[in-house]
């Protein structure tokens, strides 16, 4: 799903206003019809397991969805159903908070860069709360990690004044990026992973290739926002716009998250402000299942609401934690 601020602004407009920070409020939709499949787990002698997944639900006016029970949606794995034991929604476990940022050649012309900075800090600290945590990225032809899991206001100013001395050069390595920021480990620290990329979406370096990009994020559970930057002339040009956006588009579908298409600072932050409620606003699955996420390639997720009005964004491939 992609939020355009040009002829698109208003979607955005609405995401925002619907989304920012909400906690309370939000009306079930769902109607009284039975799920689409079965919830119920088949005898036999596959060995099952419990799992849990971040889903997202909104109506096709763009607003979250905060009170889904189990006989709302149907999950299969690798179309085997699945039995959901639980759904809780809003921040049932602390926040793990990635910002992976393009410092690459192609961003010097970016005039916007410190405003998208200070942008980025406020959004973190108003984000974070309890045990709640935050690491930064930054990526030119290879990853630099700027630091460690984070949660103090000054410390976050720190970083950002630290990402500022980067003076953006040589080539791009953004899908190297993704898997730096999605592997990165924390001791003593738990949560759900959340990565927000900032970059103009186009590679011309990296050690592997879009498809083993998703899978990185994939086998972490961590869920991606994209955000499309096109201040800097190379994504003003339409077919290399295009490019950029299916390539976001890719890696934010398939993790559960979210596209958004900007330009300018003020759409920049409204931008940040509809992720903010975009994060806050999903919900934890727990569920029994006979799928065989310890496969090589993961097992494959379907998810379907019990209302043809509710969009539902999931990760489309499971990986076993004990990958």
């Amino acid at each position: 799903m992609v939020f355009g601020v040009d002829s698109r602004f208003m979607t955005i407009l609405k995401l925002t206003a619907t989304t920012l920070f909400l906690l309370f409020g939000f009306q079930n939709t769902y109607g009284q019809s039975s799920p689409a499949q079965a919830v119920t787990v088949p005898d036999g002698p596959a060995q099952t397991e419990t799992a849990a997944i971040y889903i997202t639900a909104e109506t096709k006016k763009g607003m979250l969805i905060r009170e889904l029970k189990p006989e709302n949606i149907a999950i299969t794995e690798d179309k085997v159903p699945a039995r959901i034991e639980k759904i809780r929604c809003g921040k049932p476990e602390p926040l793990l908070v990635g910002v992976l940022v393009d410092v690459s050649g192609s961003r010097r012309i970016d005039p916007l860069l410190g405003s998208h900075y200070d942008a980025l800090a406020a959004f973190l600290k108003q984000l974070l709360t309890g045990d709640d945590g935050a690491y930064v990225v930054a990526f030119d032809d290879e990853p630099h990690k700027l630091s460690e899991l984070m949660s103090n206001g000054s410390v976050i100013s720190a970083t950002f004044e630290k990402l500022r001395k980067y003076e953006p050069h040589a080539s791009t390595a953004l899908y190297d990026g993704i898997q730096a920021a999605a592997e990165v480990t924390f001791k003593g620290h738990s949560g759900r992973r959340i990565l927000l990329v900032l970059a103009d979406w186009d590679d011309n370096s990296s050690h592997i290739n879009l498809e083993q990009a998703v899978k990185a994020a994939q086998k972490s559970a961590t869920t991606v926002y994209a955000i499309v930057d096109r201040q800097d002339g190379y994504t003003s040009i339409k077919r290399g716009h295009r490019q950029a956006v299916y390539c976001a588009t890719r890696v934010a579908e398939e993790t559960g998250g979210l596209t958004y298409d900007v330009y300018g600072a003020e759409d920049f932050a409204k931008v940040l402000q509809a992720i903010g409620g975009a994060v806050v606003g999903s919900c934890r699955v727990e569920y029994t299942t006979a799928g065989n996420a310890r496969a090589k390639k993961g097992t494959k997720l379907q998810i379907e609401a019990d209302s043809k009005d509710v969009t539902i964004l999931y990760p489309r491939v499971r990986f076993s934690t004990a990958q």
